[in-house]
């Protein structure tokens, strides 16, 4: 698990370097598969995300909000930004986890900001890339990797499956997490999800990988552009729970 972002970055850069460097053979070929894809996106598109939640085992707590914001640059390239801010509470008796081996802090706030590019690799198929660092309580560089996709689009239970990896170079930890959903109802109105989800992490001073996972329950209000997810289950840290939601604005160009 180490080192899945890395080769998410590797193969991202890979991917920029062919696209720049390559002549005109492998243009039309590119073309081909990505039609347009050197052209301006008509119209551009500037998205505005934010997102929040809170987290809760019997070891620590944690609330989360943020921002993101995107710019389509080509129908299939976008660049994008995201500001995080992050309370972590930890239980008694429990190590500093953004700095193993300096002492039990009950509570810890940092901000993280990042940074990369949005790939639409296929139809309802997107991969994110970022870089960024922390300030306040966690001095961490870290790399991410985001995928999200949906499958059977056309049919009346389209199923979405997501995946997010971050490795943190302070305390050398990498994380991911994993979620399948399914739209068990649709309406002009909103949609509403169910699933599985469940996340996994080793590194640093966790010598073996540990988890968690659970059922997912999801609810998503379309004139709003606002939804709501809500995740319970058991893994390494026994019982769990999780809520979170989103608010999203298009802005076409």
């Amino acid at each position: 698990m180490t080192t899945v972002v890395q080769r998410i970055v590797i193969a991202a850069v890979l991917l920029v370097l062919y696209v720049v460097g390559s002549g005109g053979s492998a243009h039309a070929q590119w073309e081909n598969l990505y039609p347009g894809f050197f052209q301006f996106a008509k119209p551009e598109v500037f998205d505005v995300l934010a997102f929040g939640g809170g987290y809760g085992n019997s070891k620590y707590g944690a609330i989360q909000e943020g921002i993101q914001a995107e710019q389509s640059i080509t129908p299939y390239l976008g660049v994008m930004g995201r500001v995080s801010g992050y309370e972590l509470w930890v239980g008694q008796n429990f190590d500093n986890p953004l700095v193993p081996w300096t002492g039990h802090k009950g509570r810890l706030d940092f901000g993280r900001f990042e940074g990369g590019v949005e790939f639409a690799i296929y139809p309802g198929t997107r991969l994110f890339v970022l870089g960024g660092h922390d300030a306040g309580d966690s001095d961490a560089t870290v790399i991410e990797g985001d995928l999200s996709s949906w499958w059977m689009t056309h049919s009346r239970h389209p199923i979405n499956f997501s995946f997010s990896a971050v490795h943190d170079y302070q305390n050398h930890v990498t994380s991911a997490e994993i979620d399948s959903r399914l739209v068990a109802a649709s309406t002009e109105d909103y949609l509403l999800t169910a699933g599985v989800g469940g996340a996994i992490y080793q590194g640093g001073e966790i010598a073996a990988t540990q988890g968690q996972g659970g059922l997912d329950l999801g609810v998503y209000f379309r004139k709003w552009g606002f939804g709501l997810d809500a995740q319970s289950g058991y893994g390494s840290a026994q019982g769990f729970g999780q809520l979170t939601f989103i608010k999203q604005w298009d802005f076409p160009e």
